[in-house]
């Protein structure tokens, strides 16, 4: 066993340098290769979530890994408002990536088909629902007339396959924060625009509303 491995020993040896040599070669032509500064984000950013300063930072990367529409200075994404998808921590901010919309703007052009419009729905709706978050499908329910010969009130759907814009609350990991930013402490839904005059009445003639959660497909 000894003598095997006394005969082994020149190629080990060889195995070793060639190994450090490639490494080195590797390491001396990714320290050639050009890069360009690029903006990441330093945290995961959600859509609707206005950029902070803080929230990104520069890095150079190789030229070829960098998109087209990179932003490449701070001052570019500051007051922006992240739309289309979230971004995460590390990941380059793209032009696509921000809006100058208002927070509620940019939200309901992420998640809802063009043409809709956002409703506020009354206060205290969906209170223990607070798994529901942003981009969830729900059915609005409230007194709607058409009670027996017509007479009087019954609850039914105002808005089907309303999509979530904003909660009382907010989702931070797997644990639920009250949200300091939701100053009506209210749901705010996106729906067809046919289906808005009945939802913004409840909340002008002090009604209520119930939401139900819509599994999708």
């Amino acid at each position: 066993m000894l003598q095997r491995l006394k005969k082994n020993v020149p190629f080990i040896v060889s195995l070793v340098f060639a190994v450090a040599a490639a490494v080195l070669i590797y390491t001396s032509v990714q320290a050639s290769r050009p890069t360009v500064p690029v903006l990441v984000a330093t945290r995961n950013l959600s859509v609707g979530e206005k950029i902070a300063l803080s929230d990104v930072a520069v890095k150079r990367l190789p030229v070829e890994a960098v998109p087209q529409t990179a932003l490449r200075d701070p001052r570019q994404a500051a007051g922006q408002t992240v739309t289309g998808a979230p971004i995460l921590t590390g990941d380059v901010v793209r032009a696509e990536h921000l809006s100058a919309e208002s927070s509620l703007a940019a939200t309901l052009a992420t998640y809802a088909p063009p043409g809709w419009v956002a409703v506020e729905l009354p206060p205290e709706t969906g209170k223990n629902m607070e798994g529901v978050r942003r981009g969830d499908t729900v059915d609005v329910y409230a007194e709607t007339a058409g009670g027996p010969n017509g007479q009087g009130t019954v609850v039914g759907v105002v808005a089907k396959g309303a999509v979530v814009l904003a909660t009382p609350w907010t989702m931070v990991g797997t644990s639920v924060q009250q949200s300091q930013s939701a100053s009506s402490k209210s749901f705010v839904v996106a729906v067809r625009p046919e289906e808005a005059p009945a939802l913004a009445s409840l909340l002008v003639r002090g009604k209520k509303a119930a939401v139900t959660l819509v599994r999708r497909q």
